[in-house]
């Protein structure tokens, strides 16, 4: 979804083994080439493995170019963000790309749903124009 929205164009960079057949190989190869996931490792990327919430932060704020840093952590559930992650989710919760939960917690490792996703995307479009 988010290389379709950023419009992002499949380059000649590295297809992952696992995505050689998938429906969205050159998505993913496109979000790989402009350095917005990374996948399970050089040759794995999982594409049919839901993404988590702190995943979901680390790729939006790449996509948009956002300083990967922000304001303190206050949730409650602040120390589950691994620590790849926790600069990213600051800088999208401080660029109101994404929120937490009325309870105070982010859920970090919590699966991202596409609801969710497409609601980080839009204001990630609209912060971007």
């Amino acid at each position: 979804m988010l290389a379709r929205a950023f419009g992002l164009q499949p380059g000649e960079g590295k297809t992952f083994e696992d995505t050689a057949n998938h429906w969205a190989q050159s998505l993913i190869s496109a979000a790989r080439d402009a350095g917005i996931v990374s996948g399970s490792s050089d040759q794995q990327f999982d594409p049919d493995v839901p993404i988590t919430r702190e995943q979901m932060a680390v790729m939006i704020v790449k996509a948009i170019k956002a300083d990967a840093s922000g304001g303190a952590l206050t949730f409650k559930d602040k120390d589950s963000i691994s620590a790849w992650a926790r600069q990213s989710v600051a800088s999208a919760v401080a660029n109101e790309l994404m929120f937490g939960y009325p309870d105070q917690t982010f859920r970090p490792l919590d699966n991202a749903s596409r609801a969710e996703a497409v609601s980080v995307i839009a204001r990630a479009l609209q912060k971007k124009q």
